[in-house]
């Protein structure tokens, strides 16, 4: 959907797309104070695009919801997060989520094959996590949240942000574990710390919580969205930069970000933020006609602070259907910057407490 949002264009959508305008009155519209404009204006995904599934109803190597899933075109692999629990192994599924320990599941393209997992102990909740593929045949590096805590004793959260090494074995030998805080480890996957420095950020505010990280392969850049205060912020960087140091000065930074009731996921892609949020369906769903469900998707501009934001009715048709993470995934387009085209992926958890599944969808339209 472009700028201009006609009566039409609100029937279609089912009243669910807000225009700009609308949106900056009920306090979603540009950031509270002027901020440089320092982003290449990119082309944007469109919200009021149909969705498409990528995958339905794939299990991952726990029976949690999952988190997050991101992909590596170069090696075409999915990789999704969710909170480690083996009935089999004896640790309580309470003791996993307070600990903050995280499954990666590695899948085929067509989430139909468990190809690997990867065991991370005390990292946190995995509700974002970005996927950074370096070649063909080797294993990407994955973006994500560690040091977990748990302010209410019931759930860990990480409290910095690291880049490692996805060491996953194949799905017939056993699986191995890894802890954030273990030498040996952090050796192994090449661990770095990329926890943003709020002395080298813009605007006022020595603390940073709840820094959450996503990668743009397509622009090559780094994204980590985090809490300042009451404020929910983010900042870019260059992706090559980021890994070659620890995060200086960022190329671009937005307060006054719309915070989601229901924080979801996010992902970047050129010069917007997308933003994700909602809950399972409460009211019987896909058996109650009028359950359309509260999952919403918002565009940011990061240059301008102009936010738009639409109800998505995307695989309404699964059951339980939580929102759950959100990614680019690149796919090949000889026309494409690069060879590929971008889609906007999003996932949802769906299925019976203790067997969920795994699904994606997708929008690729951009205006």
């Amino acid at each position: 959907m472009g700028e201009h949002v006609t009566r039409r264009d609100l029937i279609r959508l089912g009243g669910t797309a807000v225009a700009t305008a609308a949106l900056a009155g009920a306090g979603l519209g540009t950031a509270r104070a002027a901020q440089p404009l320092a982003l290449p204006a990119s082309r944007a995904f469109d919200l009021a695009d149909s969705s498409d599934p990528v995958f339905m109803h794939q299990p991952t190597w726990c029976p949690t919801v999952m988190q997050c899933a991101g992909y590596d075109h170069l090696n075409k692999h999915w990789y999704v997060a969710q909170v480690m629990y083996n009935p089999d192994d004896g640790v309580p599924y309470a003791t996993r989520l307070k600990e903050g320990d995280i499954a990666i599941t590695k899948l085929s393209a067509d989430g139909g094959t468990m190809i690997g997992r990867m065991y991370l102990r005390g990292f946190g909740h995995g509700a974002q996590i970005g996927v950074e593929p370096t070649a063909a045949g080797a294993p990407p590096y994955l973006w994500i949240e560690y040091a977990s805590e748990a302010p209410d004793g019931k759930t860990g959260f990480g409290t910095k942000v690291c880049r490692i090494k996805y060491l996953g074995p194949p799905a017939s030998q056993p699986p191995r574990s890894f802890h954030w805080d273990s030498a040996a480890d952090r050796t192994a996957m090449n661990f770095k710390d990329r926890t943003p420095d709020p002395a080298k950020l813009p605007g006022t505010g020595a603390t940073l919580s709840a820094p959450r990280p996503v990668v743009d392969m397509h622009h090559r850049r780094l994204l980590v969205r985090f809490n300042r205060g009451s404020d929910l912020q983010c900042a870019v960087w260059d992706l090559d930069a980021a890994v070659a140091a620890p995060l200086g000065a960022p190329l671009a930074h937005r307060a006054g970000l719309y915070k989601p009731p229901v924080a979801q996921g996010f992902c970047l892609y050129g010069s917007y933020l997308y933003l994700y949020e909602g809950e399972a369906y409460k009211n019987g769903g896909p058996g109650n006609t009028d359950d359309t469900g509260n999952t919403y998707i918002t565009r940011v501009d990061l240059n301008t602070g102009a936010t738009e934001r639409a109800l998505t009715r995307a695989l309404k048709s699964l059951t339980f259907r939580e929102p759950e993470g959100m990614n680019i995934m690149l796919v090949p387009d000889a026309a494409g910057p690069g060879g590929y085209s971008a889609r906007l992926t999003f996932g949802f958890a769906s299925g019976a407490e203790g067997a969920r599944r795994c699904n994606i969808a997708y929008k690729d339209k951009l205006v």
